[in-house]
């Protein structure tokens, strides 16, 4: 699975916001006629980011590569909205079931 939040340059958590700003950056970095490959890529993590199923998916990805919830969680901490959280209460149950899938 690709890291939709690496390709357009950007760590967790992620805004809605940050996810229209860097992908308007990399638009006008990498237009679709100079650049076809790479603005696919572009689009596609874009599309991921803003669509809340997809979303939910490349979270749970990321969060899979930490060993164990609460240090993923311990990085999210600090950053997340209140009002709007980067990761949503599904993909945490989600990760912690990896990780309890692992042991």
């Amino acid at each position: 699975m690709i890291n939709h939040m690496l390709v357009l340059g950007l760590s967790p958590p992620v805004r809605r916001e940050d996810v229209r700003s860097a992908y308007l950056r990399l638009v006008r970095a990498f237009p679709p006629s100079k650049h076809p490959e790479r603005s696919a890529q572009v689009r596609a993590a874009y599309e991921a980011l803003t669509d809340d199923r997809k979303r939910v998916e490349s979270d749970i990805f990321w969060l899979s590569e930490y060993n164990d919830v609460s240090e993923a969680l311990d990085a999210l901490e600090l950053a997340i909205d209140v009002s709007k959280p980067a990761v949503s209460l599904k993909s945490l149950l989600a990760a912690e079931k990896l990780a309890g899938d692992r042991e």
